[in-house]
């Protein structure tokens, strides 16, 4: 090394550009600190959590935002923090979440999406880091340099996380934008192995927005057609593990659309091809709803017992993580639809405990969450129990009521306009409230 020339791992932290929260930036000097104190390189502590160099030294850097919840984990084990780096991460968290909130209360911003406030100095930002990316990846000859495989996969596991937080417009473009990109790339000529690993990155980011479209956006059609490419990727990359992940998606897909039969079919294909505790548990919480709605008791009580593997995988994060708790809440879901109330309410309520305990950024989860919750409440006869978990949903800004929240909404609506609901004064006026937050949501504006 040259005199007076740092390395990158022990250069001095980047000044924090006046956006950056300074929550967020005494996590990322927490983080760097203890690393530097512990002796370690960005790559050797990536070594030890399993996660990409280039993966955790954005965890140091403020201008790239909150690192994600399962990153800042593993680091506060792997670096002995006792709990330290979690409870900054928890206070950033609240710290952005609360800013983001007051933002969209003020004027003018009712319809604006609150990520949208900086949005032209960022998007200048992102664009010049975009150009010298693609400039580099243009420029690397028969097959793909290292760093550039990299990038790519520090971009599409930012983009896992960004869908659990951002506004759900402004990342369905970024990931659109990577997955073309990738596209481009697998149309040249490169060396098989680097042609596997782009294609189960191109099957992650179709993922991502097959989930979208379903999830966020209502729209099924597209969600299928996004799917079916990610499949046909997913079978390309050769990874057992991500076929799983697809076929879970695509079960969930023909599950709201109505299609029972095939949601079943597709999570019991994607849990006999699950490895890891994320994936057999999205592929046993798909298929109990499946089999809810089928109304197969015997199998969904069988299919909930099913033995889970403990192995994780560090890409498995964001939205391709799939928690014990979510688990948790979909059999609580599925006991719901089989009429097992106090078996749908225990359940739920430990998710939710869960949820705004350790995931307080999944807001889509916890409204879905709250509102099946309500719908328990209505089932046994509860009306101002159901009101007041579903209280915190109806506060939520536009910008965050997505599909997932309205399909439950339009459930509680069928319910209230049925006996004993329809001539209670107090239930109407419920539905009243309903009806407002269906009319005012990401797309409705």
């Amino acid at each position: 090394m040259l005199p007076g020339v740092d390395t990158v791992e022990n250069a001095e932290p980047e000044p924090a550009a006046p956006e950056v929260d300074p929550a967020i930036v005494c996590l990322t000097e927490e983080i760097r600190a203890r690393r530097r104190a512990s002796g370690l390189s960005h790559a050797q502590l990536a070594a030890r959590i399993g996660y990409s160099r280039q993966y955790v030294s954005l965890a140091e850097r403020p201008s790239r935002g909150l690192p994600s919840a399962d990153l800042v984990r593993a680091l506060d084990t792997a670096l002995d923090a006792a709990g330290v780096l979690v409870e900054l991460h928890r206070e950033a968290a609240l710290s952005r979440s609360r800013q983001r909130e007051a933002l969209q209360a003020s004027p003018g911003n009712a319809l604006v999406p609150v990520e949208l406030s900086t949005v032209v100095v960022h998007d200048v930002v992102r664009a010049d880091a975009a150009d010298s990316v693609a400039f580099a990846r243009r420029h690397g000859g028969y097959g793909l340099h290292e760093a550039v495989l990299e990038q790519f996969e520090a971009e599409v596991l930012r983009l896992a996380e960004e869908f659990l937080e951002e506004a759900p417009a402004v990342v369905v473009v970024r990931c659109r934008d990577v997955r073309d990109e990738l596209f481009r790339l697998l149309d040249q000529p490169m060396w098989p192995q680097q042609a596997r690993r782009l294609h189960a990155l191109a099957a992650r980011t179709c993922g991502y927005l097959a989930i979208a479209a379903s999830d966020f956006f209502g729209q099924n059609a597209a969600a299928e057609d996004h799917a079916r490419s990610a499949w046909q990727l997913a079978e390309l990359a050769d990874q057992a593990e991500l076929r799983s992940w697809v076929r879970s998606v695509q079960s969930a897909i023909a599950f709201w659309a109505g299609q029972w039969g095939t949601a079943d079919t597709l999570a019991a294909e994607a849990l006999t091809l699950a490895v890891t505790r994320s994936s057999a548990s999205r592929a046993i919480a798909m298929r109990a709803r499946a089999l809810a709605r089928l109304g197969e008791i015997p199998t969904l009580h069988h299919t909930a017992t099913v033995e889970i593997p403990e192995q994780v995988y560090a890409e498995e994060t964001g939205i391709v993580l799939f928690t014990d708790m979510n688990r948790q809440r979909c059999l609580g879901g599925a006991y719901l639809w089989i009429g097992d109330h106090d078996n749908a309410r225990t359940h739920l309520e430990q998710a939710l405990a869960g949820y705004e305990r350790d995931r307080a950024f999944d807001y889509a989860v916890i409204a879905v969450t709250r509102l099946d919750l309500a719908a328990t409440h209505l089932a046994c006869g509860n009306l101002h129990a159901a009101i007041t978990v579903a209280e915190p949903v109806l506060d939520m800004p536009n910008a965050r009521r997505l599909e997932g929240a309205l399909r439950r909404l339009r459930d509680l609506r069928t319910t209230l306009a049925a006996d004993p609901y329809r001539i209670d004064p107090a239930a109407q006026a419920w539905a009243d409230q309903l009806d407002d937050f269906a009319s005012n949501t990401v797309l409705a504006g």
